[in-house]
């Protein structure tokens, strides 16, 4: 029998009172610590800025020489990713932001990541503003001098963990989470999500876009679905292909993947093909690409004969 707070009714069957009865408790209860500190602080910090006289002073710069040009660029270049142009800017990323720590917990959750994902989101609030700043400029730089702000190449990063942890999390309710004396119908390898972002990089370079600055680029497709070929080819050869017929999840853990894998496609298309004129479609890919080379090799290849955190 469904219990209080789960979503489901009785015979297993996800609603919309079963829905709102959940989102009470959870409003009435009192989160773990580490959903606290990813859910909270940062869109607490966001909306500080924005309201902090002199921060717009912190947009990077595209007429710079360099990041390293000076203190005052290097800062920049970091700091923008926390600023925002407008007010509506500013909501756009802290919904798509708690959009993706809504569905990315959980499965962090199942994958036995929740202290992975606190030091993956240490590494994207570092490395993705600055490698972020450094490629805009590179590209655009000579483009435009318009400042750069914005808080979606972390999102962008965070899209990218996504990818990995639904994998992740979805293996652990393959065989090696049952008992190990019944045959499992259902096997899938964490390693299949490479096949999946670069399947997703074939499509962003392939696909014609919402901005002229980011045109169709058909060689670099071309070598994206190429690598896209071989990692699926070889990880037939090494895992298999996934089995996914065989899981008997409750109807609120399916709920979960199906949500999570459309925040996950919507994202994709959102921020890298179909981006409104404006936005900075180079900081959403390397925070996509960020996000993803992160988790999946210091977590899924480095680690896998690690015991997960």
């Amino acid at each position: 029998m469904a219990g209080e707070g789960s979503g489901v009714d009785a015979d297993d069957t996800p609603t919309v009172r079963g829905l709102a009865r959940s989102a009470a408790a959870a409003i009435r209860s009192r989160p773990p610590l580490d959903l606290f500190l990813v859910a909270i602080p940062l869109p607490l910090l966001l909306v500080a800025l924005s309201v902090l006289p002199g921060t717009e002073t912190w947009r990077f710069s595209l007429a710079a020489e360099g990041v390293l040009e000076s203190r005052t660029t290097l800062w920049t270049a970091f700091a923008s990713s926390f600023v925002h142009t407008s007010g509506t800017h500013l909501i756009d990323n802290v919904v798509n932001y708690w959009l993706l720590v809504g569905v990315a917990y959980p499965l962090s959750v199942i994958a036995g990541w929740r202290r992975r994902l606190l030091y993956s989101m240490v590494i994207y609030l570092t490395v993705v503003p600055l490698a972020s700043a450094w490629t805009t400029l590179a590209i655009l730089g000579t483009v435009t001098n318009a400042p750069a702000a914005g808080f979606s190449d972390v999102n962008g990063a965070l899209l990218g963990y996504l990818v990995v942890v639904w994998f992740v999390a979805l293996s652990r309710e393959g065989p090696s989470a049952g008992d190990a004396a019944t045959p499992a119908a259902a096997d899938v390898d964490a390693r299949w999500s490479i096949v999946v972002a670069l399947g997703a990089l074939t499509v962003v370079f392939l696909a014609p876009g919402g901005v002229s600055y980011f045109p169709p680029l058909p060689s670099i497709a071309a070598a994206f679905a190429i690598a896209t070929a071989v990692a699926a080819v070889g990880l037939l050869g090494t895992v298999g292909r996934p089995r996914i017929g065989g899981l008997d999840l409750p109807a609120a853990r399916e709920l979960l993947y199906v949500t999570a894998g459309s925040v996950a496609f919507a994202g994709i298309l959102g921020s890298l093909v179909f981006v409104p004129f404006g936005s900075n479609v180079y900081a959403h890919l390397v925070g996509f690409v960020v996000g993803f080379i992160v988790p999946y090799v210091a977590f899924v290849v480095v680690g896998r004969s690690a015991t997960p955190a």
